[in-house]
């Protein structure tokens, strides 16, 4: 058996390294010691709704682990039956404490398995696993879900704006105060409530101290594992646009990439059928505010893969991911460029840019304005993507009084720099809005 099957998922299945990993990382991440060859976890089937898990302190448990390895609308009931034991056999069994109560441990099968695998593929399994920890937890329920690292003091935004912007000045001037505001203001990157490496301050630096969803993991890492993704979308999307129909082997390409893109980002997503992969691209491509395709932050990172190649296009849109961490960055500093503007509230300025719930890092901010909510809405997605799209253009075309380009260029893997893209850009809001 290659896959591990959540029978209480309507048996959505993962790889089954994926599962070994998971393990392992709730073992060295969350447990008092790191026997995880040879350790138990609770297993104890649970209903209550995952956040109340976590308020229960059962983060080290086997319901945790397998709930969050499925899609967001399976997390608020339990995962762990005798039908994942009976169908999962040869990864998992389940053992008997003295009190009776029950755990589980990996089978010997499951060990030589993972032994079997190179350093590479473990590494690569243990970063898909860690993801579904950092990434935006989503359930069915409006409570949050905190795993870790939540609580830390807000990192940066400790300088006033350098520029504040008119109260009626257009929206390209409240981006350029936006970019000018998060060139200057300090950055540290955290990962477990500490500090990683020292602070740097610009949007070049920012960007090459990026890492994903571990810091061993950092820009070269994230963008060689983007890439042929990105190059898959890009011939998907294309097809979409010149109005060729999808052949059998895009189909299967676009399920298959799908997928790999919510298993590098941590949001496992139901429903990935070609049908929807095809409507999320074609609404993304169109920049279509009214779409009824799927949009959360999973199929919002999918519209972002699938219109790189727009970027520079004139009079077109490529999307921004529009998650918690991006829409944290940017309504949490535009709303205090607002308020210092003398805005008491939102009106018409910015009406369409809503909010992504999320906790982690410094996450949720207070605001001073009401924003309205944009979960799962293609009218924010559209309209923070124009947003974002101006401050990609302030990147590239803003100059000081010499003359010469007043930002340094996007830093790229191999070395040397490029033009900004709205990629680019959302990497470091991103670790902004953290």
């Amino acid at each position: 058996m290659k896959n591990t099957i959540f029978p209480n998922a309507e048996h959505f299945q993962i790889p089954r390294a994926l599962y070994i990993g998971a393990w392992k990382v709730w073992f060295k991440r969350f447990s008092e010691h790191e026997a995880w060859r040879e350790g138990t976890i609770s297993a104890e089937g649970n209903n209550i709704k995952l956040h109340q898990l976590m308020e229960n302190q059962q983060r080290f448990s086997l319901e945790v682990i397998n709930r969050l390895m499925v899609p967001w609308s399976y997390r608020d009931k339990s995962q762990v039956t005798e039908e994942f034991f009976l169908m999962n056999q040869d990864v998992i069994r389940k053992v008997h404490g003295e009190d009776g109560k029950g755990f589980a441990r990996l089978t010997d099968q499951a060990l030589d398995f993972w032994d079997g695998l190179t350093f590479l593929e473990q590494d690569l399994f243990t970063s898909y696993a860690e993801a579904r920890i950092q990434a935006d937890i989503e359930t069915p329920s409006n409570e949050s879900v905190v795993i870790d690292d939540h609580g830390l003091e807000v990192i940066g935004e400790d300088i006033y704006p350098p520029i504040v912007p008119d109260k009626h000045a257009s929206d390209m001037e409240f981006a350029k105060a936006l970019v000018a505001w998060i060139e200057e203001d300090p950055f540290t990157p955290m990962y477990q409530r500490e500090p990683v490496g020292e602070a740097v301050s610009s949007w070049h630096d920012r960007l090459k101290v990026f890492f994903w969803p571990k810091p061993r993991n950092g820009l070269m890492q994230v963008s060689h594992s983007a890439d042929a993704l990105m190059y898959r979308a890009e011939i998907l999307a294309k097809g979409i646009e010149k109005g060729t129909e999808w052949s059998e082997e895009d189909k299967m390409m676009a399920v298959k990439t799908a997928n790999e893109i919510f298993l590098q980002a941590g949001v496992p997503q139901k429903e990935v059928t070609w049908e929807n992969v095809y409507k999320v691209m074609q609404s993304a491509i169109k920049a279509d505010k009214n779409s009824i395709a799927k949009m959360n932050s999973g199929w919002s990172l999918l519209a972002s893969f699938a219109t790189h190649w727009l970027n520079g296009k004139e009079d077109r849109i490529p999307m921004v991911c529009w998650n918690s961490r991006v829409s944290t960055s940017i309504i949490s500093r535009l709303d205090f460029l607002l308020v210092e503007a003398g805005y008491e509230g939102l009106g018409d300025r910015f009406p369409e840019i809503g909010t992504v719930p999320g906790v982690g890092g410094t996450r949720p901010r207070e605001t001073s304005l009401k924003w309205p909510e944009g979960y799962r809405s293609w009218q924010t997605q559209v309209e923070a993507s124009k947003f974002v799209n101006l401050m990609v253009e302030c990147l590239n075309t803003e100059k000081n009084e010499g003359g010469s380009l007043k930002y340094e260029a996007m830093p790229i893997p191999t070395g040397g720099g490029a033009p900004w893209s709205i990629q680019g850009v959302q990497l470091v809001l991103f670790t902004d809005g953290y």
